[in-house]
């Protein structure tokens, strides 16, 4: 077993970001999950606080929770509880969390977590909610930047959007944010719709969830039903969108990928929100083009690989 991938993750449980660490859950001896940061994303922050320390607890991951913001940085927020439900969870109801949050500022939390990183050594960060929390860490604590390899970002997409027709939810919910860590400097993979779309699985797929005995699989099942129930009516699948950057980490020979540099519009017009993707690497040195963005998806890959995954995670739990 080669060295694990030390990864924080940002997050706002979350039907997606709840199956994510479930695929997190069942990857413990690739990925070093130091710990799980909540934004006021889907929900209030209240509730993904709620829900993020409820999934630790299910899953048997020995990882701190923090609790973040709960506004962007310049306009009011935004939820989506109409995507995912009530609690966040769709109909997946937990345990209560045996735990309390280790904080209740995730910026401070994450500082320190960065500056106890033996020198040399650097954390991935695992963006799946709008990055006010990491925007906030990168302006207060720019000094901090070097001890993250690279932020790999489920937000944005090329080709058109999902709460706007030219924005994508993460990224429209607070632009000024993800501008911060656009300008950053630290190399960006963005998970975006044009990829996330096909990263589903199927009205059958969910049917077989919901109806094991298995516990992670069936609260994945009533997790990923809602989202069925309510939006994928005619399509029959749930995207997972959440579950990519992990994924993309331990198997990016599931994606396709190409080099750009990324920007967003912080306009109050119709494209505010739409993530900028340039292409044009005969316009800039080789040295920039640092960033990257997944434009395809194998389907069936990315289906077979979770569907293992959140099967292994009882047994995993089971063997600590």
């Amino acid at each position: 077993m080669g060295e694990r991938i030390k990864v924080i993750m940002d997050c706002d449980p979350g039907i997606d970001d709840g199956i994510a660490l479930a695929y997190a859950a069942a990857h413990q001896d690739e990925l070093e999950l130091l710990a799980v940061t909540t934004f006021a994303g889907n929900n209030t922050i209240d509730k993904v606080t709620k829900n993020a320390l409820e999934l630790v607890d299910f899953y048997g991951l020995n990882v701190p929770v923090a609790r973040g913001q709960e506004r962007p940085l310049v306009k009011e927020v935004l939820h989506a509880e109409e995507f995912h439900g009530e609690t966040g969870l769709g109909h997946c109801v937990l345990p209560e969390a045996k735990s309390e949050a280790a904080s209740d500022n995730a910026v401070l939390f994450i500082r320190d977590i960065l500056n106890a990183i033996p020198e040399g050594e650097q954390v991935v960060m695992i963006e799946t909610a709008p990055m006010t929390n990491l925007a906030l860490l990168l302006k207060v604590f720019p000094e901090i930047k070097n001890k993250i390899g690279k932020i790999v970002f489920m937000g944005g997409a090329a080709k058109g959007g999902n709460i706007t027709p030219a924005a994508e939810f993460n990224i429209y919910a607070d632009p000024e944010a993800a501008k911060i860590v656009f300008d950053s400097g630290i190399p960006l993979v963005m998970c975006g719709l044009d990829a996330t779309l096909k990263c589903n699985l199927t009205r059958n797929q969910i049917m077989k969830l919901c109806q094991s005995g298995d516990p992670t699989a069936r609260a994945c099942g009533d997790m990923a039903g809602y989202v069925l129930e309510n939006f994928s009516k005619y399509r029959c699948v749930a995207s997972i969108h959440d579950a990519v950057p992990f994924m993309y980490l331990l198997h990016p020979e599931f994606f396709k990928t190409e080099k750009v540099l990324l920007d967003v519009d912080c306009s109050d017009g119709a494209g505010r929100g739409a993530t900028l993707c340039d292409f044009r690497w005969w316009l800039h040195e080789e040295d920039e083009m640092k960033d990257m963005i997944l434009t395809d998806a194998d389907t069936e890959s990315f289906q077979q690989e979770l569907f293992e995954a959140i099967y292994s995670v009882s047994e995993c739990k089971n063997m600590k």
